[in-house]
């Protein structure tokens, strides 16, 4: 994407305008897309279209976004849409700075993200040694072990959302804000689903490494079991809605400071079945969940130790003759003040926590360095 620096500024001033104001709105853009869509949202309308946060717990209700105004196109396009239909919020009377306001970061919103950190690695320890217990006992195939991370973002969302779309061209970049409830903002580089017509297309993507500056890899048999058992799930998810399922071999996708292992996977649906509950049997994955599914949806529920929220749900927008969404990884919650950030990986009964610690802390990356 090549824009102007004043358009770019204008771009930030005017969603960090919209952050401060009353509206709502969404802002996305897809995998290897130039172009961007910006949503104005309503959470009751009559909308055919919406943009849904679903969470991780499926049993919890999702947020539906109603969407009356929906543009697709470049910055400038977006620029010139807002500023007609935003009018009353005075935007160039303001310039907005790329750096957060001073009052974020005092020492004590410091301290007290400190002593949350401090208690969210005492409470990882605590469930990793529950989870490989149960593991190594062999009542579960696998299991996903996430935690969260807080901080004060040192830039602006609006800002850290355009570095993120121009860091991570193979994520869904999306910011939404959703009334009182505050932002949301994230780059998955996995998509739960897409229906178009009777064709549904969705990935395996498991297994986590570091970026190699030579781009050779060596998974290990861990990373390839691990993706190799949310692959047979995904089809076995799906052979009840299709009338034929196909999936490609393993790939290495890149997805910012890391690489996961990517199977691409593809049904033909059949005409009588509903796309947005054929998608929904997919959630939650074994990629951030676990197998056997249900029985380690509910121990994660009891013993992860916190509650995600919408990290590892799905999001994405709704249509009426299609759907695209995404799981909401490599994601941030901001309510003002303090950002939490959200991060995890799939245990085996080998795994070993310093390890699995460390790959949490390199997919955290993908917002920490950028917010």
């Amino acid at each position: 994407m090549f824009f102007s620096l004043k358009d770019i500024d204008i771009f930030i001033n005017s969603l960090q305008m919209l952050i401060s104001s009353n509206e709502d709105f969404v802002v996305f853009r897809h995998m290897q897309d130039s172009k961007m869509h910006f949503l104005s949202v309503q959470q009751n309308s009559n909308a055919k279209e919406a943009f849904i946060l679903a969470p991780f717990n499926p049993e919890s209700k999702p947020l539906y976004l109603k969407v009356y105004k929906h543009i697709e196109g470049n910055i400038e396009d977006l620029n010139s849409f807002i500023k007609e239909n935003y009018s009353h919020l005075n935007f160039a009377k303001t310039i907005i700075s790329q750096s957060c306001t001073d009052d974020l970061g005092n020492e004590k919103i410091q301290s007290d993200c400190k002593k949350a950190n401090d208690k969210a690695y005492k409470d990882y320890v605590k469930a990793f040694t529950k989870f490989k217990q149960e593991l190594v006992k062999e009542n579960f195939a696998k299991l996903v072990l996430s935690r969260p991370y807080f901080c004060l973002p040192k830039k602006n969302l609006s800002y850290s959302f355009l570095e993120l779309c121009k860091t991570y061209p193979n994520a869904f970049c999306y910011i939404a804000k959703v009334g009182s409830k505050g932002i949301f903002m994230g780059a998955s580089p996995e998509i739960l689903a897409s229906v178009d017509d009777n064709v549904l297309k969705t990935m395996s993507l498991a297994g986590t490494m570091p970026k190699s500056s030579n781009n050779h890899y060596e998974w290990s048999p861990k990373n390839i079991k691990e993706q190799q058992l949310v692959t047979d799930y995904i089809i076995s998810k799906l052979r009840p809605y299709a009338t034929s399922v196909t999936a490609t071999a393993p790939t290495t996708h890149e997805a910012g400071p890391v690489v996961h292992l990517l199977t691409k996977i593809s049904a033909n649906i059949n005409n009588d079945t509903d796309r947005l509950s054929a998608v929904s049997s997919l959630h939650p994955t074994p990629a951030v969940c676990g197998l056997p599914k249900e029985k380690a949806l509910k121990f994660i529920l009891e013993n992860e130790g916190y509650k995600r929220e919408y990290y590892a749900g799905y999001i994405g927008l709704i249509s009426p003759n299609n759907l695209k969404l995404f799981v909401n990884l490599r994601c941030l919650f901001f309510n003002g003040k303090t950002a939490v950030l959200y991060a995890g990986g799939g245990l085996l009964k080998d795994s070993i926590l310093e390890e699995e610690w460390q790959e949490t802390e390199n997919k955290l990356k993908t917002l920490r360095d950028l917010i």
